[in-house]
């Protein structure tokens, strides 16, 4: 099954990415307490969870995160 993410749910991803899928949504679950009153991050979090329930963890192995865990470069 192919699965297609948004640029932001990437992010997420990257952000809380561990060795495996499932260990990167655990990680992942671990902030819903802090962001339970925010619903835009809540609804971008849940999103990306759903969508990684989709995935086999070959698919996510093969998933370049690299690029969005770095941080932007600043402007001068």
């Amino acid at each position: 099954m192919r699965v297609r993410f948004e640029e932001a749910e990437y992010f997420v991803m990257a952000v809380f990415e561990k060795d495996t899928r499932t260990g990167t949504m655990e990680e992942i679950r671990r902030v819903l307490p802090f962001i339970s009153e925010d619903g835009e991050m809540l609804a971008l979090v849940n999103s990306t969870l759903k969508k990684m329930e989709q995935l086999t963890d070959q698919e996510f192995s093969g998933m370049d995160l690299e690029t969005y865990a770095q941080e932007p470069a600043e402007e001068a």
